[in-house]
């Protein structure tokens, strides 16, 4: 044991690539931060050119930031409300629940993963149309009840480890199926819905492409906005860069707390749905 942690500990080369991939990775990031900084109508530049923090208010200023970031807010509500308590349930009935066609309904539900959504989305968006579902936020709350396939899988293989005499034990103490699942498996269970939930939150938030078909402008959430509304001078058409760069950045905080935050939580779910097939 000595030996291997000496031996990971004395090898440099490891340490020089892990840095070298990290410089690769942040630089974009540095970039960014630099720029949101620059002077008004500055170009682009690898080293500050001053420290311009009013960009950051700008950008919260020149368009209706905060109204756009409490839509994502609404949108994300709904989706982690709605997709990860339903993809629980039904990787709980995957799971615990004995039916004769379990296993090819699973099977079924899994090669949904391999359409891509761009082939459902005119279908979806034309279904939500004769309905008069649209620029109102009830397409997200069908999705989240539909579920998503791969979170099933992975509350399916969670729940498929956890040992049958915790499920008897509460069936002998008179729980029925839905409060074995509330009060016993998904308690326990928390770093998959921790994981299901971060990586709910991360695809909702920096989804601009679904809000742009089914919303109204004053309904967008704060990517669709941020991508479709630029931030120009007065009278002209000539995008601030920089004050759009500090825009940027503040859409991605949200996005980075929830993985730092989160991220011993993403480890240990996708390693605890592997214990058993």
């Amino acid at each position: 044991m000595k030996t291997a942690i000496g031996d990971r500990k004395g090898n440099p080369v490891v340490y020089v690539v892990l840095v070298a991939f990290s410089a690769v990775f942040l630089f974009p990031m540095y970039l960014a931060i630099i720029n949101s900084l620059s002077p008004l109508m500055s170009t682009a530049a690898l080293l500050p050119n001053g420290f311009h923090f009013e960009n950051y208010k700008l950008a919260t200023t020149m368009i209706a930031f905060w109204s756009y970031a409490r839509n994502s807010i609404v949108i994300c509500s709904i989706s982690l409300c709605t997709s990860t308590l339903v993809s629980g349930l039904v990787g709980y009935a995957f799971a615990r629940i004995q039916a004769p066609g379990r296993g090819v309904l699973f099977m079924i539900v899994l090669s949904t993963m391999m359409l891509p959504g761009i082939v459902t989305q005119i279908p979806t968006y034309i279904l939500f149309h004769k309905y008069g579902l649209l620029d109102t936020y009830w397409p997200w709350l069908f999705w989240g009840l539909g579920g998503n396939a791969f979170f099933i899988f992975l509350y399916r293989q969670f729940f498929s480890s956890i040992p049958k005499e915790l499920e008897e034990a509460a069936r002998i103490d008179g729980c029925s199926i839905f409060r074995t699942y509330w009060n016993i498996f998904l308690p326990i269970s928390l770093p998959v819905v921790a994981t299901v939930s971060i990586m709910t939150f991360q695809g909702s938030w920096g989804d601009f492409m679904t809000p742009f078909m089914f919303l109204k402008q004053d309904h967008y959430p704060l990517a669709t906005a941020l991508s479709m509304i630029s931030y120009t001078a007065n009278g002209t058409k000539l995008v601030i860069q920089s004050v759009a760069t500090a825009a940027g950045i503040l859409l991605m905080l949200p996005v980075l707390a929830t993985f730092f935050l989160g991220q011993r939580y993403i480890v240990e779910g996708i390693v605890t749905t592997g214990v058993k097939g």
